[in-house]
């Protein structure tokens, strides 16, 4: 108990120290929640001035409404669990395929896919595979993304063949394809994020989609300060780090694991806060996300975050479906000094790493920052060119079986096919259809008595099978 003679001023000042670790960070609660726990916690403390106060600003007081509530997307393309935790929006990514492969699911969506391509174009080049299979694979992942867009109010992140990931021509020409397919469904340009990886080739495509093209670009896998200001520079509307990844990194850099504390001193936090603080500092556009939380403690670590995707176990572990984080400023006292702020103060703005020649964006990167580059972004992309070719093959199946239906060789006189000329458009990647006039002319009625009383069993014998 504090003796009688200290004055207000000093109870107040002890009464502040506990308080701060409470406000910072993000929480699994409500933004309105969160204030009302400040509000219980303040009423407890003796002589806490008012947030508003004189006396508040000059002791350094944190007050109770610098919350904003972080968008929460679903890292799972598991309907019921996207309908039952209410998030923003949803992530589609190889790995979520991969998990659900054998479901029935996602062969309905390769099944409609092979459907919808070949009866479209079904004169085109039914003996060129490839051209086909290239067609279903785009409106495979629209298919699944349009089911996906029914359980949320906010954006699908989907993704291209991440076998492009080198290849800044291949990249921008399949996303102009895959918009164009989400443009003739209807589905506002706001409600699509299209993910590319965050490596050079990446990066230089995501700048022509977004100046050339106005299509909203999301880069994955950043993992550093000067890896998401060319991102930035870039125009993406989203980039995403990888929490775990990027900390494992740092645990096991001298090749040891290394036993550091989850606290804001982790090098791994120290890296993604500062990339917050430089988004924040600046006033920028992009937003961040973290993705590939291992724990709520590491969550609680950082400030300002934009967004979060939360896996299925976690969603089940948020009782309110909301997170709600502290915004980083000016009203700690100390917060300008900590490691983050400083190197978001230090590092440049703007940046101008795409104005290099092409192919040595690496080199204006630090050794420690190309070989955490090396470790999340390589590594990954290796991981998800396994599972682009097991879904690659899944639909190559289904078009397999269509295109042999189509081949069938059916009685003329029974099921006349359509006669289809094709010919090229100006949308990337897709053939246009005309339908031609060519048809045999319809039998009368009285046609078709007397064509079925004269017919026999010579007739029948002539089909290629029997009826």
């Amino acid at each position: 108990m504090l003796a009688p003679n200290n004055t207000a001023n000093e109870l107040v000042r002890r009464a502040q120290k506990p308080q701060r670790g409470c406000y910072m960070g993000t929480y699994p609660i409500t933004r309105k929640d969160k204030v009302k726990f400040d509000f219980w916690f303040s009423s407890h403390i003796e002589s806490l001035p008012e947030p508003s106060s004189n006396e508040a600003k000059q002791m350094g007081a944190i007050p109770s409404f610098p919350y904003k509530d972080v968008e929460i997307y679903g890292y799972t393309t598991d309907l019921p669990t996207l309908n039952v935790h209410d998030v923003w929006g949803c992530f589609l990514t190889p790995e979520h395929i991969g998990e659900q492969m054998e479901t029935d699911a996602i062969r309905y969506h390769a099944w409609v896919a092979a459907l919808q391509v070949v009866g479209q174009y079904p004169e085109i080049c039914l003996t060129n595979e490839s051209v086909y299979v290239t067609l279903a694979l785009r409106r495979f992942l629209v298919s699944l993304s349009l089911t996906l867009l029914d359980a949320f109010p906010g954006p699908v992140v989907t993704f291209i063949d991440t076998r492009f990931y080198e290849d800044t021509l291949a990249m921008v020409s399949e996303t102009r394809a895959l918009i164009a397919l989400f443009d003739q469904a209807n589905i506002r340009r706001g409600r699509v994020l299209i993910t590319l990886p965050a490596t050079e080739a990446g990066i230089r495509a995501a700048r022509e989609l977004t100046h050339t093209y106005s299509i909203r670009i999301h880069l994955s896998m950043v993992t550093s300060l000067a890896h998401a200001s060319a991102c930035i520079e870039a125009g993406a509307t989203m980039i995403s780090m990888n929490v775990g990844p990027i900390m494992t990194w740092f645990e096991k850099k001298h090749g040891d694991e290394v036993d550091y504390s989850i606290d804001p001193a982790h090098p791994g936090i120290q890296i993604i806060q500062s990339c917050i603080d430089y988004i924040r500092q600046h006033a920028l556009n992009t937003s961040l996300l973290a993705v590939d939380i291992r724990n709520w403690k590491e969550l609680k670590q950082l400030n300002g975050l934009d967004a979060a995707a939360l896996n299925q176990k976690q969603l089940d572990e948020i009782p309110q479906h909301r997170l709600t984080t502290w915004l980083p400023g000016a009203l700690v006292e100390d917060y300008d000094f900590s490691p983050a702020y400083r190197l978001a103060c230090e590092a440049e703005y703007p940046s101008n790493f795409l104005s290099r020649k092409e192919g040595s964006l690496a080199t204006a990167f630090t050794a420690e920052d190309r070989s955490l580059m090396s470790s999340v972004v390589y590594i990954r992309m290796g991981q998800n060119k396994v599972l682009m070719e097991q879904i690659e093959d899944v639909v190559r199946k289904e078009v397999r079986h269509r295109i042999d239906l189509e081949a069938f060789d059916i009685h003329p006189t029974l099921y006349p096919r359509k006669v289809v000329q094709s010919t090229t458009t100006n949308d990337p990647g897709e053939p246009r259809r005309v339908r031609s006039s060519n048809r045999p002319p319809r039998r009368s009625s009285k046609g078709r008595e007397k064509s079925s009383e004269n017919q026999g069993a010579e007739d029948t014998e002539s089909l290629p099978y029997k009826l």
